[in-house]
């Protein structure tokens, strides 16, 4: 346990001053953090952390610095700051203000998840006849949605902090920004989430029954969260909420693969302008953004090794990675301005939905577990999502967005306040 607790220190630190850093040269925190964390693992320091991939071995300085122990650690700390952090982010929503906007969010989502469908099919074409990125016993259409999966999923937790910053996330351009890209999220979720089962007629079922349990989470916890019975002291439903929004985490997890989408959905369920989002807000944010979100951005360092990609995959890498910005821009900006956005707010709106961040990574180690990538795409979608948060930034600020969203006409008054970034 101490030795954990120092990697937890350590892994704190080092990300935080990333974070520092990158708001110095003026660049989103979040990027910043993902860069620190990868200092911290192998594609840095070499080695792999034990049973990563394959079940390899702990070796070199990364295997010796976070034995399993820790990791295990350090793995449940930041996914419990990850669940709490998107909590926070879905209690800062207005359910109804995102069904006025439903046709342009609706819009949002269809386009870019066509788009990314229709890239991931040709790439995958590509790099299957390559060789070298598809796992041995892997069938094309497993790879196809792995891929696209991975190619689509938008850093729901990176945007909103983006938009803290900037002072957007109770915005229209806000609201709408976060609820296209929780969707797109969850498509992606859905089909890397078939491509694990099999992408087979069981997988469709496994499915169905994610879906319709979400939808059961929405008409059960809105209006019990509105009734006039469930007048709890503040400390009580405080606590009852992060027991739900918790067990839908592990619900998530063991179904989808990821805890994130869980709690997002309970904070949008239960949003009322209530004192709940009020009362998390001061005692728990400074902690998740400033010490579980770090550590949860570590864990994911971990398991990536940028090392794997050699100079001869390097054309492929820049080619993706040049695709993957060009296309969800096209297609966001034409769908945002098909819905009425101003030219700034639909550049701002393609901007933020090109963020892949640590969704984009965390759907790639899944994929990568269960055999259907090899290490060397599982690098490729590490950098696709890397390179995509870095851009996300400067893309916005040079959209000439944010300010018509910003007008009183259209802002979204948050549960919780503005809450400060990390």
């Amino acid at each position: 346990m101490i030795l954990a607790a120092l990697d937890l220190a350590l892994v704190v630190v080092v990300v935080r001053c990333g974070g520092a850093l990158a708001v110095r040269l003026r660049e989103p925190r979040i990027a910043g953090e993902m860069i620190g964390a990868i200092l911290v693992g192998p594609t840095v320091l070499g080695g792999q952390i034990e049973g990563v991939v394959d079940g390899a071995v702990a070796a070199g300085a990364v295997g010796a610095l976070f034995p399993a122990t820790a990791v295990d650690v350090l793995t449940w700390v930041g996914g419990a700051g990850m669940a709490l952090y998107m909590l926070l982010v879905g209690l800062t929503i207005d359910p109804l203000a995102m069904r006025r906007r439903l046709p342009a969010v609706a819009l949002l989502v269809a386009a870019t998840g066509a788009s990314m469908a229709l890239l991931a099919l040709l790439a995958a074409r590509w790099l299957e006849a390559d060789g070298g990125w598809m796992g041995a016993d892997a069938t094309s259409l497993a790879f196809l949605l792995a891929l696209g999966a991975g190619l689509a999923a938008q850093g729901v937790p990176i945007v909103a902090r983006i938009l803290e910053e900037r002072g957007l996330l109770a915005t229209r351009l806000g609201s709408v920004a976060i609820a296209a890209g929780a969707g797109v999220t969850t498509l992606a979720l859905l089909a890397s989430g078939a491509a694990i089962q099999g992408a087979d007629r069981a997988a469709l079922g496994d499915l169905a029954i994610v879906l319709g349990a979400a939808a059961l989470v929405v008409a059960v916890l809105a209006p019990l969260a509105r009734s006039r019975w469930m007048t709890l002291p503040p400390r009580v439903a405080v606590a009852v909420l992060l027991v739900i929004a918790l067990a839908a985490a592990a619900g998530g997890k063991l179904l989808i693969g990821t805890v994130l989408i869980g709690p997002l959905i309970v904070g949008v369920a239960v949003r009322n302008a209530g004192f709940s989002a009020v009362f998390l807000e001061a005692r728990l944010g400074t902690l998740v953004r400033g010490v579980l979100l770090p550590v949860f951005l570590g864990v994911a360092a971990l398991h990536v090794n940028l090392r794997e990609l050699h100079a001869s995959a390097l054309p492929v890498v820049l080619a993706v990675i040049a695709a993957v910005v060009v296309v969800k821009l096209a297609a966001s900006y034409g769908a945002a301005r098909a819905t009425g956005f101003e030219r700034g707010d639909a550049r701002a709106l393609g901007a933020l939905l090109q963020c892949g961040g640590v969704m984009t990574i965390a759907i790639s180690l899944d994929v990568l577990q269960a055999q259907i990538i090899t290490t060397r795409t599982h690098a490729l979608l590490t950098l696709v999502g890397l390179v995509t948060t870095l851009l996300a930034g400067p893309l916005l600020a040079r959209s000439g967005g944010g300010a018509s969203a910003a007008r009183p006409r259209d802002a979204v008054a948050p549960a919780g306040g503005p809450g400060a970034g990390t």
